[in-house]
């Protein structure tokens, strides 16, 4: 009884394990194929004309147009051909493996299209969102189009070895053949390493290690694992403005100079206190200061609610304001975070120390990939940018970042160098084409609360200008540029700065942080509701 049950359970399983599989890849390519021609325009729309052109040229809407017909056919000869199999009859099996066939034949065509339009793009030096295709990215894009497609050809594969077993064949055509087959000789072979273990085992290992490096690792680096939400510190608030006083020098009227009898022989200089390069420097250290009363935010506590002790209603107990590095492609995207410098742990110290928040005690840094693995509404509000020289995202990074912004994130970037400056000009470019940055006016909120600048961001070192900069989405500002440098104010020492001016830096950190996460919860808090 029970052997017949087995039975029974082979003669029905077996076809429908080999006709499914087909069907759905079958409804996939069938939804491919209609969905190809709007992401086709819509691909083109969100290139330049460069890309247009180039495409109209070479007639890659004609092998668009033919590899949509491509996957029509085969999706309906692939379903036909699946419900056929599911008959148990000598050409329903046959019928089945000719699936089998043109699933292979969609994916030969498929890398044939992808290398070629890709190759075009690498040929012929097309930026994509405002990024140079190199080789690594050429890889990558290739990769990204193709695995699934790859994934599945394999599992097709597994399919048609198992459709010339002894036993299938003996159940679709109701003989009895008692010589095993080449594929139950080939699964046997895998199973025990055959009849040379070590030659068979040698070549299991060099097939798994060219699949892992090939296929396995690249898949696996999609998935970013397990990563920690980012909950603030809980309680309520309500801060206070606090005035900043703006320290100018005082110039004093030039005394008036002697006058002498040009025809003189005699040539007398009477250098004056402007034209000393000692007092240069010192006029330099000593404008547009920005000094603030350290205790005086402590009237009204950072946060939100309107309570005294501070921290967000949202927040949890176990909350603390954490600072998170992006790391990238480039030079300097650490530059701060050693044992000696500390900028981003001096950083949170005096976040601390002027908000009486609990703060994280080290600072953190990851891909900017993993800001897509963070849960709706427990994304990090803010994370900080900075470095000096190159920055190279990938178009995966840029769609990722550009994706944590538009869903309320804010991206704080410090410029190190005149090279970054334009660099980062260059990459916010390809984050959000069509848009510049925009001047931040001195009188706007980020200026306000906690503590006041009247004249806008102490412009530090001038980088990239004098003006902090922008991208608004809405009544927010999305992204924060500070051109002069806050992360070497923030450093042990202060980089030589003035004291006075290294900590107006820091209280400036503190109010764009606060119009940050302010805002983040704002537009987030429907992921929150319990």
């Amino acid at each position: 009884m029970r052997y017949a049950r087995k039975r029974a359970l082979f003669n029905h399983g077996i076809p429908a394990l080999l006709s499914v599989p087909p069907a759905l890849l079958a409804a996939a390519a069938l939804k491919f194929a209609i969905d190809l021609p709007m992401r086709y325009r819509l691909f083109l729309e969100e290139q330049g004309p460069k890309l247009v052109n180039l495409f109209a040229r070479e007639g890659v809407a004609g092998l668009v147009a033919t590899f949509q017909a491509v996957c029509l056919a085969a999706a309906l000869l692939i379903t036909a051909g699946a419900i056929l199999g599911l008959m148990r009859r000598r050409w329903s099996l046959s019928a089945l493996r000719w699936a089998y066939s043109l699933a292979y034949g969609v994916a030969l065509f498929a890398v044939f299209a992808v290398c070629s339009v890709t190759g075009l793009i690498f040929a012929n030096e097309i930026k994509l969102n405002g990024s140079r295709v190199d080789s690594v990215v050429l890889f990558f894009l290739r990769w990204n189009a193709l695995w699934p497609l790859l994934l599945s050809a394999c599992a097709i594969a597994i399919l048609h070895v198992l459709s010339y077993r002894r036993a299938v064949v003996n159940l679709f055509t109701g003989h009895h053949e008692e010589t095993p087959s080449a594929a139950d000789i080939l699964v046997e072979d895998l199973r025990t390493h055959g009849r040379d273990p070590r030659f068979r085992k040698s070549a299991l290992w060099s097939l798994f290690a060219h699949f892992a490096v090939i296929v396995l690792i690249p898949l696996l680096g999609r998935f970013g694992g397990c990563i920690e939400p980012y909950e603030l510190p809980e309680g309520s608030g309500n801060p206070v403005v606090t005035l900043v006083q703006v320290v100018k020098p005082v110039k004093k009227k030039p005394k008036p100079k002697p006058i002498f009898n040009p025809k003189s022989a005699i040539s007398v200089l009477f250098p004056t206190l402007d034209d000393s390069d000692l007092m240069e420097k010192v006029e330099e250290e000593t404008q547009l200061q920005h000094v603030a009363d350290p205790t005086s935010v402590h009237a009204g506590k950072l946060g939100a609610g309107g309570g005294s002790k501070g921290g967000w209603p949202e927040g949890t107990k176990r909350g603390i304001v954490r600072m998170i590095r992006l790391e990238y492609n480039g030079d300097g995207w650490n530059d701060g975070m050693d044992n000696v410098s500390r900028a981003d742990i001096n950083f949170l110290r005096e976040f601390a120390k002027d908000t009486g928040l609990k703060t994280a005690a080290q600072s953190e840094s990851h891909s900017i990939t993993r800001l897509a693995d963070y849960d709706p509404g427990y994304a990090p509000p803010f994370v900080f940018m900075t470095g000096n020289g190159s920055i190279n995202l990938t178009l995966r990074e840029i769609e990722v970042l550009r994706r944590y912004i538009q869903n309320g994130g804010m991206l704080i970037v410090d410029c190190g160098s005149v090279r970054f400056d334009r660099n980062f000009r260059a990459t916010i470019q390809s984050v959000f084409p069509g848009e510049s940055l925009l001047n931040i006016a001195d009188d706007d909120p980020i200026y306000q609360v906690p503590f006041a600048f009247p004249n806008g961001a102490p412009p530090l070192w001038h980088h990239g200008g004098s003006r902090a900069l922008g991208i608004r989405r809405g009544s927010r500002w999305a992204v924060f540029y500070h051109p002069g440098d806050m992360n070497d104010a923030w450093k042990t020492g202060h980089s030589g700065m003035n004291p006075v001016l290294a900590r107006s830096s820091m209280q400036l950190g503190i109010n764009v942080i606060y119009h940050a996460v302010t805002h983040y919860l704002d537009l987030t808090r429907k992921y929150r509701k319990k």
